[in-house]
């Protein structure tokens, strides 16, 4: 029984350490998110913010010269790509650190069920030691009442016998005495 008690302790320790450190990478990829997000908004606001920037080069760039026109329209779409890009970016690697996150996640499942497993294996061997070693002590009780029973009906004829040698040993004094 002790064997199986530190066997579930180890388990139990084993599944907390596994829980603390899924926690702990969910908690780097929350704060991973919470970052992605933040960048994602901000480059939203520079998308933004270049669109204005867009429509006044391109009202400028009227009034200067229409070469120039096309050189700012070709500076301002390539940042708007490079934008794009970042932000595609940045979702390609949200979605890989998910994906990471599932796959901890899933790892911590599994080897939780094959701890419950375990578990539950040695709950069956402890119950069957139980049942076997309750049927023993039923046996063994079952000898010793028999054995008291024996010895109870063996000290009653043993005193019957006693009780009659006596008697037999009474009569022959009081016939030599008498």
């Amino acid at each position: 029984m002790t064997q199986s008690s530190d066997r579930l302790d180890r388990i139990e320790a084993l599944l907390e350490r596994s829980i603390v450190q899924h926690n702990q990478e969910m908690a780097e990829l929350r704060a991973g998110l919470r970052e992605t997000r933040s960048i994602a908004d901000s480059n939203a606001r520079s998308i933004q913010a270049w669109e204005t920037r867009i429509e006044d080069g391109i009202a400028e760039a009227e009034e200067v010269s229409s070469s120039m026109s096309a050189n700012t329209n070709t500076r301002m779409e390539q940042a708007i790509a490079d934008t794009v890009q970042m932000i595609a970016d940045l979702g390609q690697q949200q979605q890989e650190a998910t994906q990471r996150a599932e796959q901890h996640k899933a790892e911590a499942d599994q080897r939780f069920e094959v701890f419950l497993a375990e578990g539950r294996a040695d709950r069956a061997e402890m119950r069957a030691a139980r049942e076997a070693n309750e049927a023993e002590h039923r046996e063994w009780q079952k000898r010793f009442d028999q054995a008291m029973q024996a010895n109870s009906t063996e000290h009653r004829a043993f005193t019957q016998n006693i009780q009659t040698l006596l008697a037999e040993i009474a009569r022959l004094w009081q016939r030599v005495a008498g």
